[in-house]
C-alpha cells in the first residue's frame, strides 16, 4: 500500500528476547481509529491480557503519533503514549507537544510497541532502518537533563530522546516520561512503566520526512493557518507568559485552583507571591515553540539560584506549586526543575505533597514517620518530600505510590483525604466555579478513562457561555448532529452532561490527529476543516460525521478497556472530600456536591453515550453500532 501522511508502518521491540519487527499499518486500524492515540488504544486492547500487572514485562508501552503531527500545521505537534498505569489500574495515556512521535515518523514509524524487560539498563536507539539497544549502566541514575546530554554526546545532537529519571528507576506510581528535557508525557505514571522495562531511554533520529496527497493544496492551507493563528493579538501574551493575570487570576476566583489538599481556593495571596511582572522580568528569558507551531506558549526560565531551561507550562507549573507552600517564583521554579530532573508528574508530586503535609498537620503522621521532620506548608517541606518519594526512603516509599494506595498503607482514616478519581488526582476542583456546575473541563474528570485529568474534557465552558454561544460551538465547531444540539440546549439552559459526551468526542479525534487545545490553536479549528487537511494529507475522504463516529469508537474502546479490569459507575465519583466538605473561596463558600447532583450528572452524560445506566459500561446496542462487538465480549458485556 502507498501511504501519505501515514508513516506506515508500526514497530514493535521486545525487550527480553532483544528483538525487532516491524509490521505495515494494517488499512483497517486507519479507517477505524485514525491514528495516533486512537490506533494505539486499539493496539492496547490488543495486546494487554485481562487483570495485567502495570509493572509486568508483558504490559505494552506505546508510543504513537497521527497523519497530522510532524507537519508545518500549526498546533497538530502532539503524540501520545499509552498503556496500562500503575497509578490507577486502568487505560494510561499522556501526550506531549515536542514528542518523539514527531521523530518516530521521520524514521518511518507511526507506532512503537514495546514490551517485555532487559535483564540490565538499556537504552533503545532508532536511525531510521536501524536497531539497538544499547548498555545504559552508567546514565541509570542520572536525572533526565544528564542522561539525555549523556545519549546525545553517544549518538550525536539530532537525536530525539525519551526518557526517565530517577523516579521512574525506583517505579515511583507517578513517574513521568520526558522527551528532550522539557516535553512531559506526565501523567498516569508512565514513567513507572518505562523503569519496570529496565529501559532508560528511547532515542530516535529519522530522516525520511513524510509525503503528502495533495501539496499544492496543503501549502495553501497551512500558510492561511499560520497567518490567521500568528495575527491573534494574544499570542504575545501566550509568549510572554501574560496567563497568570488573563488565566489564572480568573481561575482561581472562580474556586477551579485550590490548595492545602483540596481546602481552600487560590485567591489575592497567589498574585501577590506570583506577579506577573516580575515573572516577565526576572523569571522569563525567552520562549520556545511545539513543531510547527506558530505561537510559542512554551518557555525557559530561571532565577539566581536555578540555572536557565526549558519548561512547557513555564507559568503554570512553577506558580501550582503554590497549592503546597510555595510563597514565591524563586521557589516554585526551583520546585518545578527538581520535578524535571527526576521525572516526576508534577501535579501529582504536588497533589501528594499536600496529603502527606495535611496528614501531619492533623497529627495522622508524626516526626517519628518524617524522621523528625516537621512539615509545614512551605517549600522546604515539598522538596524534603520529594527527595524521599524519588529515593523511596522512609514516608517516601509509602508516598511513592500515590495517594490512593498510600492511603490504603497508612490506614487511620486517611482515605477521605487521599483526593483522587480512579487514583488520579484531580487538576482542577469540581466544587469550583463558584457553585456553578456547568464546566465540562471539570465535571469531565468524573469519566475520562485515566482518571481525574481534565484535557479531553476541553469545551468552550471554562468561562461563561450562553445557550446561543454553545449551539454554535456544537454546530459549528464539533459538527453535533441538529437533534443532539436540539436535545443539549433548551432555550435558556443547556445540558452540560451532554454537552460533554459531544466535547469528548471530538476531542478524542483532535487528540489522534495531534492538534493542541491551547485555546489560541483550539478556536482556530472545527471539525470541517480538520476533515479538509486530513484529505489533503493522506488522500482518504473523511466527512465529519465519519470523524465524529470515528472519536466515539476511539472514546468507547478506552471505557471498554476499564470495563474489563472491573470498573463501575462507582469509580465515576468525586472523591468523598468534595462530597462532604464545602470549599473557602475567600469570603464566599462554594458548597459540596451533593449525590443527586452528581447522579443526575452521570446519568445524563451515560444516556447521552448510550451507556448502562446502572454499570456505567456500554450498551451491547452501542457496541454493535461502532464495530465493537468483538472487544465488548472480551469485556463481558455480548
Amino acid at each position: 500500500m502507498e501511504y501519505y501522511g501515514y508513516a506506515g508502518k508500526i514497530l514493535y521491540a521486545d525487550l527480553s528476547n532483544q528483538s525487532f519487527e516491524e509490521q505495515e499499518l494494517d488499512e483497517e486500524l486507519m479507517h477505524k481509529y485514525i491514528g495516533g492515540l486512537g490506533i494505539s488504544s486499539k493496539l492496547l486492547y490488543d495486546l494487554a491480557k485481562p487483570g495485567i500487572d502495570p509493572l509486568s514485562p508483558e504490559n505494552p508501552l506505546i508510543y504513537g503519533a497521527g497523519p497530522l503531527v510532524g507537519l508545518p500545521i500549526p498546533g497538530f505537534p502532539r503524540a501520545y503514549i499509552v498503556s496500562k498505569s500503575p497509578q490507577t489500574g486502568l487505560f494510561a495515556e499522556s501526550g506531549s507537544g515536542n514528542s518523539l512521535g514527531i521523530m518516530l515518523r521521520y524514521a518511518g514509524y507511526d507506532h512503537l510497541v514495546i514490551t517485555g524487560r532487559a535483564d540490565k539498563p538499556v537504552y533503545l536507539v532508532i536511525d531510521n532502518d536501524r536497531f539497538e539497544l544499547r548498555d545504559a549502566s552508567r546514565i541509570w541514575g542520572m536525572d533526565v537533563l544528564s542522561a539525555t546530554d549523556a545519549i546525545r554526546a553517544e549518538l550525536g545532537e539530532d537525536y530525539w530522546v525519551s526518557c526517565i529519571g530517577p523516579a521512574g528507576e525506583r517505579l515511583v506510581r507517578f513517574a513521568c516520561i520526558i522527551d528532550n528535557k522539557h516535553s512531559m508525557s506526565s501523567r498516569t505514571g508512565l514513567g513507572a512503566v518505562m523503569g519496570s522495562k529496565n529501559l532508560k531511554a528511547v532515542a530516535v533520529r529519522g530522516t525520511k520526512g513524510i509525503r503528502v496527497w495533495d501539496r499544492k493544496r496543503f501549502l495553501e492551507m497551512v500558510r492561511e493557518l499560520r497567518k490567521s493563528i500568528a495575527q491573534n493579538p494574544l499570542v504575545d501574551a501566550w509568549r510572554r507568559g501574560g496567563m497568570v493575570n488573563l488565566y489564572m487570576k480568573p481561575w482561581s476566583q472562580m474556586g477551579l485552583y485550590i490548595a492545602k489538599n483540596y481546602r481552600e481556593a487560590f485567591l489575592d495571596w497567589y498574585v501577590k507571591y506570583f506577579p506577573q511582572k516580575e515573572f516577565v522580568e526576572n523569571i522569563w528569558k525567552t520562549y520556545f515553540a511545539c513543531h510547527g507551531c506558530v505561537v510559542g506558549c512554551k518557555g525557559v526560565v530561571s532565577t539566581d539560584k536555578v540555572p536557565p531551561f526549558k519548561l512547557s507550562n513555564p507559568w503554570g507549573t512553577p506558580s501550582l506549586f503554590a497549592a503546597c507552600g510555595a510563597r514565591s517564583w524563586e521557589e516554585g521554579v526551583e520546585l518545578a526543575r527538581l520535578a524535571n530532573e527526576y521525572g516526576l508528574d508534577a501535579f501529582s508530586t504536588i497533589h501528594t505533597a499536600e496529603f502527606a503535609i495535611e496528614l501531619f498537620e492533623k497529627g495522622i503522621l508524626t516526626k517519628k514517620d518524617t524522621e523528625g521532620v516537621e512539615l509545614d506548608w512551605s517549600a522546604k517541606s515539598v522538596h524534603w518530600l520529594m527527595e524521599k518519594i524519588v529515593r523511596r526512603e522512609g514516608i517516601g516509599d509509602v508516598l511513592a505510590e500515590g495517594v490512593k494506595e498510600a492511603a490504603k498503607r497508612l490506614g487511620r482514616g486517611t482515605e477521605r483525604y487521599a483526593v483522587h478519581i480512579k487514583g488520579l488526582e484531580p487538576t482542577i476542583d469540581l466544587r469550583g466555579k463558584m457553585g456553578d456546575h456547568r464546566m465540562c473541563e471539570s465535571l469531565g474528570q468524573l469519566v475520562d478513562p485515566r482518571g481525574a485529568h481534565h484535557a479531553r474534557g476541553y469545551a468552550i465552558t471554562y468561562l461563561p457561555k450562553d445557550v446561543e454561544a454553545v449551539k454554535r460551538y456544537l454546530s459549528k465547531t464539533v459538527g453535533t448532529p441538529q437533534d443532539a444540539v436540539e436535545r443539549i440546549c433548551g432555550e435558556k439552559e443547556f445540558s452540560v452532561p451532554r454537552l460533554m459526551k459531544w466535547a469528548h468526542v471530538y476531542n478524542s479525534v483532535a487528540f489522534s490527529l495531534g492538534m493542541c487545545l491551547r485555546p489560541l490553536i483550539a478556536a482556530r479549528y472545527n471539525i470541517s476543516l480538520i476533515s479538509q487537511l486530513y484529505e489533503v494529507v493522506t488522500g482518504i475522504e473523511k466527512s465529519p460525521e465519519e470523524l465524529l463516529r470515528i472519536g466515539e469508537r476511539i472514546w468507547n474502546i478506552q471505557r471498554l478497556f476499564n470495563v474489563r479490569e472491573g470498573a463501575s459507575r462507582a469509580d465515576d465519583m468525586p472523591p468523598p472530600r468534595m462530597m462532604e466538605e464545602s470549599l473557602a473561596v475567600g469570603d464566599k463558600v462554594i458548597p459540596p456536591l451533593s449525590r443527586e447532583e452528581v447522579d443526575r450528572i452521570l446519568d445524563e452524560y451515560y444516556d447521552e453515550c448510550g451507556w448502562n445506566l446502572r454499570t456505567g459500561a456500554p450498551t451491547p446496542e452501542k457496541c454493535r453500532e461502532l464495530g465493537l462487538v468483538e472487544e465488548a465480549r472480551s469485556a463481558g458485556i455480548l
